[in-house]
Order: structure tokens, then sequence, then C-alpha cells
């Protein structure tokens, strides 16, 4: 009798044991591999992932590779888009059950993109190369269906050159323009709005990009401010595509 007792307790140790391994394992996968995991089990791509959450989609690939790891603002859209929380990304435990298509966080389409509203200090100094999501600290994030490419942002215009008294178009101080990075060549952007950096200057601004022969202006769509010849060097930071203005 003190035999078989003796046997139950022994195997009842082996399979808490064998549990608890089980449950470590669980417990001891990385964060990238959780992040891959539920991205891959709820079938949305990395690009969806980062428009959702707001970052490049080479950030996406970094949190998988584990090059990197989501943090604050950015670990907690990531935890909403792949309907988890927080603590199971960063931790593990028992995996999220997949939810229902209507409980399911809505990712955007693929034309629907969060755009950062940058400061124009952050552009003047941005080197039109880098992913435009990893910038820094940004003042919001907007929501647009523009079909825009991965870098392109937004800047809320200051100072009234470029409002126009007679009508459209016109670019009032607080409107949120969307800047596109990718506009082709120069001569493209003969006649279009344009953030430009020049030499010497501080900060970019927003003009008129005019192409005349050998010459280049930069006119305000304000007639009480003059039109700009360009002497020196000079940046274009994108071409202007879109204007964002409240009524009121």
């Amino acid at each position: 009798m003190i035999l078989l007792n003796v046997i139950k307790v022994t195997l009842i140790c082996q399979y808490i044991s064998r549990k608890k391994q089980v449950a470590l394992v669980t417990m001891n996968t990385y964060i990238f591999e959780r992040i891959r995991q539920r991205r891959r089990e709820l079938n949305v791509t990395q690009d969806r992932v980062a428009k959702a959450v707001g970052v490049s989609r080479v950030s996406v690939t970094k949190w998988e590779n584990g090059n990197a790891k989501p943090d604050g603002e950015n670990l907690q859209r990531l935890a909403k888009v792949l309907s988890c929380t927080p603590d199971w990304l960063l931790y593990g435990g028992q995996t999220p059950q997949k939810p229902d298509d209507s409980k399911l966080y809505l990712l955007p389409s693929a034309n629907l993109r969060r755009l950062p509203v940058i400061t124009w200090a952050q552009a003047g100094k941005w080197d039109g190369k880098s992913p435009i999501a990893d910038i820094g600290k940004v003042e919001s994030w907007i929501e647009t269906m523009s079909n825009a490419s991965e870098n392109a942002f937004m800047m809320r215009v200051i100072g009234d050159s470029m409002t126009n008294p007679q009508g459209i178009p016109t670019i009032p101080e607080g409107a949120i323009i969307l800047v596109e990075p990718d506009y082709g060549s120069r001569e493209e952007l003969n006649g279009k709005i344009v953030v430009i950096h020049l030499e010497g200057s501080k900060d970019p601004t927003v003009k008129k990009f005019l192409i005349d022969g050998p010459n280049i202006y930069l006119k305000a769509l304000n007639p009480a401010f003059r039109v700009i010849e360009i002497e020196g060097n000079f940046t274009i930071k994108g071409k202007v595509i879109k204007i964002i203005q409240d009524l009121e």
C-alpha cells in the first residue's frame, strides 16, 4: 500500500513538472516571436500593421526579427491592432483567442494612411532618406486616404504668406498641408506648391515654385509678399498635394 502511494505521488510530481516546463517554454518566448506569431494568426501583412500603428514597415520588420522593441505609445497601438494586451506582448502567457471579425480591431485599407504632423524645424533637419516615421516625437498623427508615398508627412502652416485673398488656391495660417517627398524631377515642380529649404535659412518655407529659363523663383499666394529669386543652394522637401483646414 505504501509502495502504491509512493508511485502515485511520483507520477503526480512528474505530471506537475511537465506542466511547469510547458508553461515555462510558453513564457520564455521572446516578444519578437509573439508579435510575428500574432500577426500571422490574424493573417495581416507587416505593411498594414505599420500603417495602423503609424510607423514604417521597416520598424515592424525590426520588431519581428528582434532588432528593436515597441514601447510606449507604439506598444499600446500594436497591442490594439493585434487584439491582445501589451502585457502579453511583453511577457507572454496564455495566447489570446483570435477575435471574431466583428470584434477585430479595424485595420486600415491599403489606401488609408496615418501620417505624422511634424514641425518646420524637423522638416529642415530631415535628410529625405531615413523613414519619416522615425523622426522622433511629432505633434500628432492624421489619417488620410491620399495615395502618398511611405515618407509623406504633414505640417501646420505658420504665417499668412500663402493666404490668397482672391480665393482658391489658398493655404491659410493653421491649415495642414500634406507633403509628398517623392515628387519626380525639379522640372515637374514648375508651377507647383512646394516645401523648400533655402541655404542659410533657419527653417523651410512653403511657396509656389517657378522656373523661368535659368532662373528659379518662389511666389507667395498672398500678393502682399514679394517674389523671391533663388540665388543660392536649396533643398526641396516635397510637393504639397493636399490641404486640410477647419471651416471655423
